[in-house]
């Protein structure tokens, strides 16, 4: 097996795992088997929501900051940073430089956070619409 598969199958494996275990917890701390059917679709839905939602919006975070949205906001913490820290003075590193420093150092790979989040909002929707042809 080469090592990019590897890779793909690990990072799948732990976030689908992670998925699966936060869905089950949740439906855990419901008391999942004394429910109707009816309650269990929705506490499923909901159990498979979470993680689909965390999932898809780290990934969008990671998206967007690559794109320099979080450029500003990182500079200033780390101008902050460097000026709260006693021990004297040291040189302050100018935008632009922290710009390019940062652009080479780009974040890759996390696509499958959106697969592995759009899998688990689809088994939300599927449990969603079982759910609602038992309950209307």
């Amino acid at each position: 097996m080469s090592r990019g598969l590897k890779t793909n199958l690990l990072k799948y494996g732990i976030t689908g795992a992670g998925c699966l275990g936060l869905a089950a917890l949740y439906c855990g701390l419901r008391g999942f088997a004394g429910m109707t059917t009816v309650e269990k679709y929705r506490a499923l839905c909901d159990g498979f929501t979470i993680p689909g939602l965390v999932a898809l919006c780290v990934g969008v975070l990671l998206w967007v900051g690559n794109d320099g949205f979080f450029y500003g906001l990182g500079y200033c913490l780390d101008i902050a940073r460097k000026a709260l820290i006693p021990g004297g003075r040291r040189k302050m590193e100018r935008y632009y430089d922290y710009v390019e420093r940062h652009r080479q150092k780009k974040v890759t790979g996390y696509g499958f956070l959106f697969v592995c989040g759009g899998v688990c909002m689809a088994i939300a929707v599927t449990f969603l619409v079982l759910f609602y042809q038992l309950y209307g």
